[in-house]
């Protein structure tokens, strides 16, 4: 083999590598004085405007459109806002607010299709799902959601694993989400008895139900 076939193939092997990455968008609450301005000015000059205090523009290839904050505007929880968060990948991401959840709406540069964000979005290795994390006012957790690409919704649920009964209680705690080379979604699960007791869960389909697994055992901790 020559050296330059070799070199030719680690670099094919590199570049397959380097996009088959998922990738994450955050976003870090851009209100206030002049932080969506620079957010704008460092990652979107030319594609995303702030055209008037309500009302957001953004550019793709389909051309231009217009995100209009609804009244009221002078409330914590009033109305529907929009503030611009980031952009990677050919994607942009903005925060959306309204009375009762903190989130978010992507759009496609390539073809201008809106779908449903959140306050975080994690991609897929093939780019072809994503998860977000939505924050509902007044809950103590997060809602999270499992969208393909073309705004399909595949799965949504909590950031914990639901305890045995019928209120809605947190048997285990759920963090760090990370997608596999094979497509499956897999986060670390700590119990909310006992801190000490963690393990990776995988969220898996069983008889048409979406469940996290395994659900070990959380007693709680020994007294010395």
């Amino acid at each position: 083999m020559s050296s330059r076939f070799f070199f030719l193939c680690l670099f094919a092997l590199l570049v397959g590598e380097a996009s088959a990455q998922s990738f994450r968008m955050d976003c870090k609450d851009p209100r206030g004085d002049n932080v969506e301005k620079g957010l704008i000015a460092g990652l979107a000059p030319g594609v995303v405007t702030r055209v008037s205090e309500h009302r957001l523009r953004v550019r793709s290839a389909s051309g231009t459109q217009d995100f209009v904050d609804e009244p009221p505007h002078d409330e914590p929880f009033g109305g529907v806002h929009y503030y611009f968060c980031d952009r990677k990948e050919g994607w942009i991401l903005l925060m959306k607010l309204d009375q009762t959840l903190s989130t978010g709406t992507l759009v496609n540069e390539a073809t201008g299709k809106i779908t449903p964000g959140g306050e975080t979005v994690l991609f897929s290795q093939d780019k072809r799902a994503y998860l977000v994390s939505e924050q509902p006012n007044g809950m103590d957790g997060n809602t999270w959601a499992i969208y393909a690409t073309d705004g399909r919704q595949s799965w949504s649920g909590y950031n914990f694993i639901v305890g045995q009964g019928p209120n809605l209680t947190a048997h285990a705690y759920l963090s760090e989400p990370t997608w596999t080379a094979t497509g499956e979604l897999i986060a670390q699960a700590t119990c909310t008895m006992n801190l000490e007791i963690t393990w990776r869960a995988k969220l898996v389909k069983k008889d048409g139900e979406w469940n996290w697994q395994p659900k070990k055992p959380c007693p709680a901790p020994r007294r010395k």
